[in-house]
């Protein structure tokens, strides 16, 4: 079994011509949702599990788009149920996040708040333009 050469990665991980606009969104939501990882506070387990699974499902996403242009079977198609179901999760897991994510004291503010609605606010607007885009038949 052959693996996977660095620059193939690089293939798939960079934008593609054909995808740029949809590529910029989701390197944006993978950047806001890391931030907002990265920010939450301590024994916050469900939220923090949320925003892994929109950093999975931006990774699944940007994969199963470049796998389209380049040479190599996609993991899910443009018009897929799947895609349309990791769409939503991006869309609807960081709101989730956001709302329940504690407090670590009463009076402390939940530094991820701002990134989580940023990139719920990214995935909803990449929801309807994929949508208007690929998906709408």
């Amino acid at each position: 079994m052959d693996g996977l050469s660095f620059q193939e990665i690089l293939q798939y991980i960079l934008p593609t011509s054909k995808f740029l606009i949809f590529d910029i969104f989701l390197y944006l939501i993978f950047f806001f949702a890391l931030l907002a990882l990265l920010t939450m506070p301590d024994k916050n387990m469900v939220p923090t599990f949320l925003i892994g699974g929109v950093l999975l499902a931006v990774i699944v996403a940007k994969l199963s788009t470049a796998a389209t242009v380049l040479p190599g079977a996609p993991i899910l198609g443009l018009k897929d149920f799947g895609t349309y179901a990791i769409n939503v999760a991006m869309l609807v897991f960081p709101l989730i996040a956001v709302g329940t994510t504690r407090k670590p004291s009463s009076r402390a503010k939940v530094r991820s708040t701002p990134f989580a609605i940023l990139a719920g606010v990214l995935g909803a607007v990449y929801f309807f333009l994929f949508w208007i885009v690929h998906q709408r038949v």
